[in-house]
């Protein structure tokens, strides 16, 4: 019985930890994404409406590169892909001229 206690309580302590890992990489995803708006916002002046916009489009690149980032080498394939993802995304948040700003600033275009 006491075995059987004692597996309980090691099984409930690895699933808290699992969640406090997940959260704490959620936390630094929106960080990131929060600080890339913000940084971006500076750099092309979009308007206050676009900035959630390009804040959630940043979190799902956060996202998406947190999964693969454990392997870039392996991953160039999926890595192109998400950027391409988010560089679609902010074309059709920002206007033709901010996004050919955006695109000579962050991606050397």
């Amino acid at each position: 019985m006491k075995k059987l206690i004692t597996l309980c309580i090691f099984a409930m302590a690895l699933l808290f930890s699992n969640q406090d890992v997940t959260a704490q990489n959620t936390l630094e995803i929106n960080e990131v994404a929060n600080t890339k708006t913000k940084e971006l916002r500076k750099k092309i002046k979009f308007e206050q409406n676009k900035m959630d916009d390009v804040y959630k489009a940043y979190q799902a690149y956060g996202i998406a590169y947190k999964k693969i980032s454990g392997n870039l080498e392996g991953n160039k394939d999926r890595l192109e892909k998400i950027e391409k993802v988010l560089d679609e995304k902010l074309k059709t948040i920002l206007t033709p001229e901010q996004y050919h700003n955006y695109l000579e600033l962050i991606r050397g275009l």
